[in-house]
């Protein structure tokens, strides 16, 4: 078939035309997706990982013996040490580098509520270290040895030191019954709520260990076998002895003290509800819809490192230690605990058992979601924080002036000097008059 010339002519215009409004509908399309606003609460492990994992999948294997300890700097007349290897880490392209920046920027307004006896002191150690670095407002009580704010989920206005200018917390890390309407009061408008669980029997365990539960009891000491832990003795006959519990007289030892579904108690659910099975499943998914994570003492690492991905943070700001108070709760007898002992406490404990059980298994789901690369960062992030754990932890005669962890496709290069040891594993006492400087 013979073409005109005018069909000729209009054929290669009419081309030219299409490619211009490709091209415009495609930077369009950019554009969406570069001034999208950050998620406000819940964001995906696959959105995170999409954002922060730029860098090239063929670099993936250099990073796993990326923690080097002892490689001298000829870079540098200061005395430290190198942690990692650069690994040949390929630059991001651009459009994915300002896409990370929009998207990615690091959130600052954190609400980290505590839940007893679940490892919750070492987080809010990282919590108020976090505070402290970014100068943030962080929620203080009136006096440095008040570990609680409020009473029983009642914060009123004298138990708390008050932020000047009517401004609002950035962080709150201390003990506090959840009430969600007194903390949206306090706490900034875009706050992203956090806690943690553990394993309700271990959680017991550490209870009856840190608090000497069995002295709440009237005659569970006697009846207890030299050499068994006292809380065998509890777990053999819980019906038993719950309802022989004697109240402390201090109002904050009530709060502290606590052996029946104490994770639901913390997190707000009324003691009248325990066994109420409708309204724990309410309770439950309520926790899903205003908390933006729920970490698994048991998978501590894995769990800072889906904070770190939904806050935008780095391994500099998860870095984490157990205090001394952690170290000594171990029972030096371990307590036999038969499975008998373990069912009869589950059924008393109906709400925490559902509540660890709902949020574990959401947790490993997402550890699956996550693949490889979310394990080999979980895998590098141990070995860091093992070394500046070393580092902080040696003598200091031996300790060098600092150290450097290498950049990573995970995370950006930091340094660790001695004044961070200083820092690293405080207990809530050591931050009280340091965080009191954004006071003013």
């Amino acid at each position: 078939m013979q073409l005109s010339r005018g069909n000729a002519v209009f054929i290669p215009v009419f081309a030219l035309g299409a490619a211009l409004l490709h091209i415009h509908v495609k930077f369009q399309r950019n554009d969406w997706v570069v001034s999208r606003p950050p998620p406000k609460h819940k964001v995906s492990l696959t959105t995170m990982m999409t954002t922060q994992n730029i860098t090239a999948k063929t670099n993936e294997k250099n990073m796993t013996n990326s923690t080097e300890v002892g490689k001298r700097s000829s870079q540098s007349d200061d005395e430290h040490i190198y942690l990692g290897s650069s690994g040949n880490i390929s630059k991001p392209i651009n459009r994915n580098k300002l896409i990370s920046n929009v998207i990615c920027k690091p959130h600052l307004n954190v609400a980290f509520m505590k839940v007893h006896k679940c490892g919750s002191t070492t987080v809010s150690n990282v919590i108020y270290r976090f505070g402290y670095e970014h100068k943030l407002i962080v929620a203080l009580p009136p006096t440095r040895d008040r570990p609680i704010i409020g009473s029983f989920g009642t914060i009123k206005d004298s138990d708390y030191k008050h932020p000047p200018g009517g401004k609002r917390w950035n962080i709150f890390a201390h003990h506090a019954m959840y009430n969600r309407t007194r903390f949206y009061q306090l706490m900034a408008p875009d706050t992203r709520y956090v806690t943690i669980l553990r394993e309700p029997l271990r959680r017991l365990e550490s209870a009856f260990k840190y608090f000497h539960l069995q002295r709440r009891f009237p005659g569970l000491e006697k009846q207890t076998r030299h050499g068994t832990p006292p809380v065998v003795t509890y777990l053999s006959r819980p019906g038993y002895w719950d309802p022989r519990y004697r109240q402390p007289k201090r109002i904050s030892d009530k709060e502290h003290f606590c052996f029946r579904n104490c994770m639901a108690r913390d997190l707000g659910l009324k003691e009248k509800d325990y066994d109420n099975r409708t309204a724990v499943q309410e309770f439950v998914q309520g926790i899903e819809k205003e908390f933006t994570t729920v970490m698994i003492l048991e998978y501590l690492s894995e769990s800072l490192v889906l904070l770190k991905r939904r806050m935008c943070w780095t391994f500099h700001d998860i870095l984490y230690t157990y205090g001394r108070s952690s170290r000594k709760q171990r029972y030096k007898r371990k307590a036999h605990v038969t499975s008998t002992m373990k069912n009869r406490f589950y059924n008393r404990n109906y709400a925490d058992v559902m509540l660890y059980t709902r949020f574990k298994e959401s947790l490993q789901r997402q550890i699956k979601e996550g693949g490889t690369d979310f394990r080999q960062e979980v895998m590098h992030f141990k070995r860091v924080n093992k070394d500046v754990g070393r580092y902080c932890h040696a003598k200091k005669k031996k300790r060098p002036e600092k150290i450097v962890v290498s950049k990573s496709k995970w995370s950006d290069a930091f340094s660790v000097d001695r004044p961070f040891c200083g820092r690293y594993g405080k207990s809530r006492k050591y931050w009280h008059p340091r965080l009191q400087s954004a006071y003013h």
